[in-house]
């Protein structure tokens, strides 16, 4: 059926395969993998997939009694299917504590990042969703063009990471599942100065301009706890942002964001 005759399919019962497939999804990350796929949930979020070139048509789904939104023509074209949820139905998938009563079921692939020649961010076993989302979306928005997560770090495709993101997936290259030596060989590839945040002692500073951070180059963050990995360390230029003494460290997030920024700031000042 072509997408722009995609028509309204009444899901009201639990046992409905498709259902059943978009509850897996919404609340296991291995259904998400297996499935290549991904739940999007809201009006901003919605909205934000809409306003992107998605190479994949996606399956619209509404809470039904009263319709969750109008289903426009043009929406009717962009999508592969719609289903309709009773509302008892909806209410156990929806991942918000104010459901706006729709959302989307989009083909998980990476974005290209066309028009980026920005930084490459590494993701070094983040375990907290909410500080990956935020990352994320300061990666997007300081116009890095891939982040890459190493195993261990959480599924970049939940809906906490997705909600947290506010859209950066849509502009981002996300790579998932990589080993250490994986990264380090694409990092070569792509001929990338590595950097990484660490606290104490023969480490640079942040505004040191003598990093040379008017060029693309590659940033290490690691495990909330743990910090980044020995073997990327050993491969990175350390650098730390200076900070007031009695505060021991920033989050994990906030750190991301002024490197990333701070960067920014470099690579703009090069084109004056």
């Amino acid at each position: 059926m072509p997408a722009s005759e995609s028509r309204v399919k009444i899901i009201a019962s639990r046992q409905n395969p498709g259902f059943k497939l978009l509850k897996s999804i919404v609340g296991s990350s291995r259904a998400r993998r297996e499935h290549q796929a991904a739940w999007l949930e809201g009006d901003r979020l919605c909205a934000a997939f809409f306003s992107s070139e998605w190479p994949q048509a996606p399956i619209l789904v509404i809470r039904d009694s009263p319709p969750a939104v109008q289903i426009s023509q043009s929406l009717r074209q962009r999508c592969k299917e719609i289903w309709s949820l009773e509302p008892s139905l909806y209410k156990e998938i929806t991942q918000v504590e104010s459901p706006q009563g729709w959302g989307v079921l989009i083909p998980r692939i990476s974005a290209t990042a066309s028009g980026r020649d920005g930084d490459v961010v590494i993701l070094d076993r983040l375990q907290d969703p909410g500080n990956v989302g935020s990352i994320l979306r300061s990666s997007a928005a300081a116009g890095a063009r891939a982040v890459w997560c190493i195993s261990g770090t959480a599924d970049p495709w939940s809906p906490k990471v997705l909600r947290s993101a506010m859209g950066a997936h849509f502009s981002l290259q996300i790579r998932e599942e990589m080993t250490v030596q994986e990264v380090l060989i694409a990092v070569h590839s792509a001929r990338l100065r590595l950097f990484a945040t660490r606290l104490g002692s023969q480490t640079d500073s942040l505004f040191d301009a003598a990093l040379g951070l008017a060029q693309p180059v590659a940033w290490i963050f690691g495990q909330e706890g743990s910090g980044v990995s020995a073997d990327l360390l050993h491969q990175a230029r350390c650098i730390q942002i200076p900070q007031h003494a009695e505060v021991e460290s920033l989050n994990v997030a906030a750190a991301a964001a002024v490197c990333l920024f701070e960067s920014r700031r470099q690579k703009n000042l090069a084109v004056l």
